[in-house]
């Protein structure tokens, strides 16, 4: 039996948006793209536009605080990927900023 790729590209209608910050700006976007619609239990990968450059901690602790409050570090660092051109290892980028909640 082959794993389905869990992969979401996050759509951000506004183009000229390089940086994402916000706590509640995270946390919308992600009960709007990624809420519901993968199993946090089994690998998955989330993406971001090309144009991101940078995520502030206060989006990835609203984004991402869900993913971590129901698989903590050890599942993220399991089962979680993250793409963004733009960014340099984002994965730890991100992993880095959710230990100081």
């Amino acid at each position: 039996m082959t794993m389905i790729e869990q992969r979401i590209a996050l759509e951000i209608k506004d183009k000229s948006l390089t940086k994402l910050a916000g706590n509640s700006y995270g946390r919308k976007l992600f009960n709007e793209q990624v809420n519901g619609k993968i199993d946090l239990e089994q690998p998955f990968v989330i993406e971001f536009p090309e144009q991101i450059d940078y995520l502030a901690s206060s989006f990835i602790q609203g984004f991402f605080g869900k993913i971590y409050t129901e698989i903590g570090r050890e599942g993220m660092e399991k089962n979680f990927d993250i793409i963004a051109p733009k960014i340099d290892s984002p994965k730890r980028a991100v992993l880095n900023r959710l230990m100081l909640m």
